[in-house]
């Protein structure tokens, strides 16, 4: 069988393909979401093909050609166990090379598989999910939330460069122009102190990547989120550092659903700070 297998780059006209298949394991991402691979990455969007069609994908994201995030990793349900995951990543991290920090979100059970590759374990998170309709707690805010505009990204990237480790401009613009209504920041004085942005995906509106300086920061933007978004299922992964909101969360009917692992492979050149990082924007894309 393995014979019959062969890896290419993804093209356009795959893209149906791969919506099948993230569509099969019940993912969130959205057609525009895997646009936003190919126009920027085209040499790192893979695809197998056998018997003619497309059984899997693999997909990473180079943010400035210093930290390469790898994502979108799906085989068909009839094609696995054939070592194809093992070989989209070793195709995958042969194109990225040697002069990146490398990086994935896995599932505790890819987990053992990236080990295998090289990769280990940084930390985990946690991903929570809200059904619209859910019960809505209403308190006042303990700062004033407000709609981010475009004048504001110049503060916004300086910000999140400094949580993420590495400027994310094209990611973070992509999601204000998709979903304006979802992105919110805090000001003290004058000053940037935490901000979040939202993706509409095909499942749930997610809500990250969200920075902020501390907790009573980051749940007045989830609150707010929660304020103009409550007939919408929602979703977020939190960062295990901030389990502290944990009880905050599930008095909002939250509910922790399961965990994720973040791994690199040694050495790392780009960190960010982990104490601001409270919501990623995705597995697929950190």
């Amino acid at each position: 069988m393995d014979s019959e297998l062969f890896i290419r780059e993804m093209q356009v006209e795959d893209l149906d393909a791969a919506m099948r298949l993230k569509s099969e394991e019940g993912w969130n991402q959205t057609r525009g979401d895997w646009e936003l691979f190919l126009v920027n990455n085209p040499d790192l969007c893979l695809v197998v093909v056998a018997e003619e069609k497309v059984v899997g994908t693999v997909c990473s994201f180079s943010y400035k050609g210093e930290l390469a995030w790898i994502g979108m990793m799906l085989v068909d349900r009839m094609y696995r166990r054939k070592g194809i995951s093992k070989r989209l990543m070793h195709e995958v991290i042969q194109r990225i090379g040697g002069n990146q920090t490398i990086k994935l979100d896995a599932t505790p059970a890819g987990q053992k598989v990236y080990e295998q590759i090289g990769f280990v374990k940084e930390y985990s998170l946690f991903r929570w999910v809200r059904p619209k309709g859910a019960f809505q707690w209403i308190n006042p805010l303990p700062h004033e939330v407000l709609k981010i505009s475009k004048e504001d990204f110049t503060e916004i990237l300086h910000f999140d460069k400094k949580a993420f480790g590495i400027d994310r401009e094209v990611v973070l613009l992509y999601l204000f122009k998709k979903f304006p209504q979802g992105a919110f920041l805090v000001k003290r004085e004058g000053e940037l102190v935490g901000f979040v942005l939202c993706r509409l995906g095909s499942k749930f509106l997610q809500l990250g990547p969200l920075i902020a300086s501390n907790d009573a920061i980051a749940q007045a933007l989830i609150s707010r989120v929660l304020e103009d978004f409550h007939e919408i299922d929602l979703v977020l992964d939190l960062v295990e550092h901030h389990s502290n909101l944990n009880p905050w969360l599930e008095k909002r009917s939250f509910a922790k659903q399961r965990e994720l692992i973040r791994m690199f492979i040694p050495p790392q050149a780009t960190k960010g700070d982990i104490d601001s990082y409270y919501l990623i924007t995705g597995p697929e894309l950190g």
